[in-house]
């Protein structure tokens, strides 16, 4: 059929879109022809050409395209193929998103306008001055990340582990973005150590792609906890009190005991001597290693070199 004069290829996609959109939210997905005119704002005899070019437009990933028809003087979607509704934002996405908006020169109704409508949960918890998120959680790699999780592209990420004065490169097949305990990591497989490791963002200096795409493993996802134990250190603690154990915040804490004397016993998985030896040494004698021998030799040796 022949467009009519009247109305361009912009205009004819405009008012398609318009057409989903209200055949979305009607019942039974259907709606009267001169209804459908009328809400488009076009002639009755121009609805025909609108809902051939809704029918020839076809998603370009499977090649589907709408089922929607013109009978009886009514027009009709048939099927969920072609149903229009409300983009959600991951949570992940929705923080960062949140960050972006309050950067952005626009009113704070506006802004609450837009977080209520892809992530009123966000709109929700901001409403109740809650910072849900700081900015620099997510480094400036996010983006990258998460092109390369959708895309299933192999990375070179430069990563400065805790306790490294400088990053170092590792070659890793991003799996997904994850929030835990307050901050946020890229977990992945690393290539080299045919193993899944948790990367906190903000401490990737650097994302490359390689030409090579993912290989597809077993997605443990195990939590900062399961980590640190499957790829940690141990050391055995002893608290002044089980109140102290109950305030650290500690991912790695487990195996908890409450000695005679009242103080509290733990294991501790961790990942860096240096880190470790800063709690102690900042708890003010209310914190000690018990064992193993080696790191309480490690211990008195750092003390004494901050003292020089």
């Amino acid at each position: 059929m022949p467009k009519p004069e009247n109305l361009t290829a912009e205009q004819l996609v405009t008012a398609g879109i318009r057409l989903l959109e209200a055949l979305s939210a009607a019942p039974g997905q259907r709606i009267a022809r001169a209804e459908a005119a009328r809400i488009l704002g076009v002639r009755p005899d121009d609805v025909d050409a609108v809902v051939e070019t809704v029918s020839a437009l076809s998603d370009r990933t499977s090649g589907a395209r709408a089922a929607i028809s013109v009978a009886n003087g009514e027009i009709r979607l048939q099927g969920e193929a072609a149903l229009l509704s409300p983009r959600r934002f991951t949570m992940e996405e929705a923080l960062v998103i949140t960050h972006v908006l309050d950067a952005l020169d626009i009113d704070a109704g506006t802004r609450g306008r837009i977080r209520d409508a892809v992530m009123p949960y966000i709109g929700e918890a901001d409403a109740q001055g809650t910072r849900v998120a700081e900015p620099a959680r997510y480094g400036s790699w996010f983006t990258a990340l998460a092109e390369a999780i959708e895309d299933g592209i192999r990375c070179r990420i430069s990563y400065r582990a805790l306790g490294e004065d400088a990053p170092s490169g590792r070659l890793v097949d991003p799996m997904l973005i994850s929030d835990e305990d307050g901050a946020s990591y890229l977990v992945g497989w690393d290539v080299e150590k045919d193993a899944e490791r948790r990367y906190r963002l903000d401490r990737i200096a650097g994302v490359s792609f390689t030409d090579d795409s993912v290989d597809r493993h077993p997605q443990v996802h195990a939590g900062t906890a399961e980590s640190l134990r499957a790829s940690g250190r141990a050391a055995r603690l002893v608290a002044a009190d089980a109140g102290l154990v109950q305030r650290l915040d500690w991912a790695g804490i487990g195996e908890v005991e409450v000695l005679p004397d009242g103080r509290c016993a733990f294991t501790l998985w961790y990942s860096s001597d240096a880190w470790l030896f800063d709690q102690v040494l900042s708890a003010g004698g209310d914190l000690v290693i018990e064992g193993p021998g080696a790191l309480r030799e490690g211990l008195a040796a750092y003390a004494d070199g901050l003292t020089r």
